[in-house]
């Protein structure tokens, strides 16, 4: 599966391939202070249409229980971890007479990345969308797949996947006492039929191998926003709040 973020451009400088904006901020690690810089780079100004190539290098922290082996003074040591820093490295996609932005990572990497700019005022404004599944089902009525999530004090999350799914007794319970955090659906592009997933946060999500033909993808991917995602989506009320249930949108 290979998932694209959308966001909506606040603000954006205008750049020449090389350019770069940068931003920097602080972590911290087992009580020490760590700077990440985060640079998004323009690598193409006429990629795919209307698309420009970006390349977004940055680190995210993951808190996690762990150890590595390593040698100190020569000798061979444990050193136990909680958290760690992973380098992101990833390509971008901007259209800005649509002003969108699309990030190709998975979503961990998005969320971080983008927790990054919002730490330090800097050049980019991203503003995160969140998906109405309502209007997703009156334009598009059929599912193949759907997962929910806060279904109980005791199940996290449920998924459910099939044809014609939305029919089921089983989903329509589900959907009076949980929230959808994501569906899929069978996708027309070009005289065939893609399923696609849609995420609770504008994500897209390719569920085929297109191997490396990413002008198919983004031209997929576009045509979705389009057609459905900016008719049924709205701007995302930030919280502090991360809610780990929804770890299987992606």
């Amino acid at each position: 599966m290979k998932p694209f973020q959308f966001y909506i451009v606040g603000k954006m400088p205008n750049l020449k391939p090389g350019q770069s904006i940068t931003n920097e901020v602080q972590l911290t690690f087992s009580g020490e202070r760590e700077d990440v810089r985060t640079t998004i780079t323009m690598e193409t100004e006429h990629f795919e249409g209307s698309l420009v190539l970006l390349r977004v290098v940055s680190g995210i922290k993951h808190q996690t229980i762990g150890y590595i082996k390593t040698l100190v003074d020569s000798q061979r040591r444990r050193i136990d971890f909680l958290e760690y820093l992973q380098p992101v490295d990833f390509q971008a996609y901007l259209d800005l007479d649509k002003k969108l932005m699309i990030f190709q990572a998975p979503k961990k990497e998005c969320r971080g990345v983008l927790s990054h700019l919002r730490a330090k005022s800097c050049e980019m404004d991203l503003v995160e969308m969140e998906v109405d599944f309502t209007k997703v089902m009156q334009l598009k009525s059929e599912y193949l797949g759907a997962w929910f999530k806060q279904v109980s004090s005791r199940v996290h999350t449920a998924g459910l996947t099939g044809s014609q799914i939305q029919d089921d007794t089983l989903f329509k319970n589900l959907s009076k006492v949980a929230d959808l955090s994501n569906v899929t659906i069978p996708w027309p592009f070009e005289g065939v039929e893609h399923p696609v997933m849609i995420t609770s946060r504008a994500g897209v999500v390719l569920i085929q191998s297109y191997q490396d033909n990413i002008g198919l993808q983004l031209n997929l991917v576009m045509d979705v926003q389009e057609k459905l995602l900016q008719h049924v989506w709205h701007e995302r009320q930030v919280t502090k709040e991360i809610d780990d249930t929804e770890m299987i949108e992606e």
